[in-house]
């Protein structure tokens, strides 16, 4: 593991002086021996890895609403694909490194019916040409719901097959180049209906739609995979092959009463409990204005994800008055995890080459889980900012962290040669990939990139 290094200017080496005389001259004492810190959470709104607000815009250009997470978008095959085995891989690599420098992942969904395109076609010419039978279908109009322009666009016979065999190689060419990218954060399992939602009026057999499905699940090993749900049988399957899932559609009553527990969804095994093993995403219905002028509640949808532990928000909710805001906002700082350190606990003096007990409480305030195991690390640090000392707490796994308390025991062992004075004690969550601090807390703690000064050791 890598040693991170903190130099301190002026200002935060006298807020560590401060946290570190404050915590030394009126700790509670749960023993002679022992110093207990504790922390209050903050209502900060911020982004963190696996959680939070996801933008639509395929490229960064300017600020947000909120911290984003994730930048989500949908893509036309025949965008990827205009011509039979020549790839457009760009308008993936693009936004994927562009939102890296922002220290964001990006998602993404394959359409081949798309009643948003400009023209006719959303899977490409060449797969027509070829022969792949088809439906016309008109969609769009003044409701935004119904699509774009109002125009005749084509749709495939997913049965053919000629689809099948084509749209089969260009997602195993898709997963060849992606899969296990960690600057990805879930790829939808789309490629059938329209919009790649799963809804069509051509459906075809079972034998078709788990041949699609399975595209992906054998494509894809490493990726995080997300299921729509409109349709019960493809989502069943999906999520007993660990895919999570989401609704496009929150905001409708219709689709709100149309959920878990529906006669709907009653074959459907462990979709109540599904959002612990895998995440769970949403997107509205319509914009803010669109749902109030139909009568729908903003405050239901808002309660609809919160209860079903939304992990992911797409931000396609409009412009939102400003007394509205704060409950969005609310919703934003609690989607997926917030880790939040309560209390810590350890003797307030160790020798060199001992190892000391670490006692933590914490909360996790999301109403979600963390999917991606990020090792916490303990870590001492000197006056000038600098780590003399880590250690990875290998049995802490944070992905068990669900919404709640809990108590986590830790260690932390000291060298031999580490020279007697005064230290800090500090944590992180780890990126494994770059082992680098990853995760902010939710707390009052001073920190730098993500290493949290907690408290103050004495080396005697």
């Amino acid at each position: 593991m890598k040693t991170w290094c903190v130099l301190f200017d002026r200002r935060i080496l006298l807020v560590l002086l401060a946290t570190i005389c404050s915590a030394a001259c009126s700790p509670t004492n749960a023993a002679a021996a022992d110093l207990v810190t504790k922390f209050e959470e903050t209502a900060e709104t911020f982004a963190n890895p696996g959680q939070g607000w996801m933008t639509t815009r395929r490229m960064p250009d300017g600020p947000g609403r909120f911290p984003y997470s994730v930048a989500y978008f949908r893509l036309n095959w025949e965008d990827i694909e205009p011509a039979e085995g020549q790839y457009s891989w760009q308008l993936i690599d693009e936004p994927l490194a562009a939102w890296a420098k922002r220290e964001s992942r990006i998602a993404f969904r394959i359409m081949t019916a798309n009643a948003h395109t400009k023209g006719y076609y959303c899977s490409p010419k060449w797969l027509f040409d070829a022969g792949c039978k088809s439906y016309d279908y008109v969609a769009g109009g003044a409701d935004i719901a119904s699509g774009g322009a109002r125009i005749t666009r084509i749709e495939p016979d997913y049965g053919d097959p000629l689809y099948l065999e084509k749209h089969g190689r260009f997602i195993k060419a898709l997963a060849q180049r992606y899969d296990g990218n960690p600057q990805i954060e879930f790829i939808d399992i789309g490629s059938y209906g329209i919009w790649g939602e799963w809804h069509t009026k051509h459906s075809q057999p079972w034998p078709v739609r788990k041949q699609i499905i399975d595209m992906y699940l054998n494509g894809f090993r490493k990726t995080q995979l997300a299921s729509m749900s409109d349709d019960a049988e493809a989502l069943a399957y999906a999520l007993a092959h660990g895919a999570g899932f989401r609704r496009d559609g929150v905001g409708s009553p219709w689709h709100e009463a149309n959920w878990i527990g529906s006669p709907k969804y009653a074959q459907v095994q462990g979709f109540a409990d599904q959002w612990k093993r895998a995440p769970v995403v949403f997107e509205w219905y319509g914009p803010y204005d669109y749902l109030i002028e139909r009568g729908w509640s903003f405050d239901r949808a808002l309660d609809f994800m919160a209860a079903n532990h939304v992990t992911f928000i797409n931000d396609n909710v409009g412009k939102v008055p400003p007394d509205q805001m704060p409950k969005l906002e609310q919703l934003a700082r609690r989607a997926g995890y917030r880790f939040v350190l309560r209390e810590i606990s350890h003797p307030d003096s160790i020798a060199p080459g001992e190892t000391f007990a670490v006692n933590m409480k914490w909360s996790n305030m999301g109403v979600g889980k963390l999917y991606r195991r990020y090792p916490l690390v303990l870590c001492l640090l000197d006056m000038t900012g600098a780590i003399v000392c880590q250690q990875p707490q290998a049995d802490v796994d944070v992905t068990s962290w669900l919404p709640g308390d809990r108590s986590v025991a830790a260690t932390l062992r000291l060298p031999a040669t580490l020279q007697t004075g005064q230290y800090t004690l500090g944590l992180a969550l780890v990126d494994p990939a770059s082992e680098k601090p990853a995760i902010r807390l939710a707390i009052d703690a001073p920190h730098t990139e993500r290493l949290y000064r907690l408290s103050p050791v004495r080396v005697e």
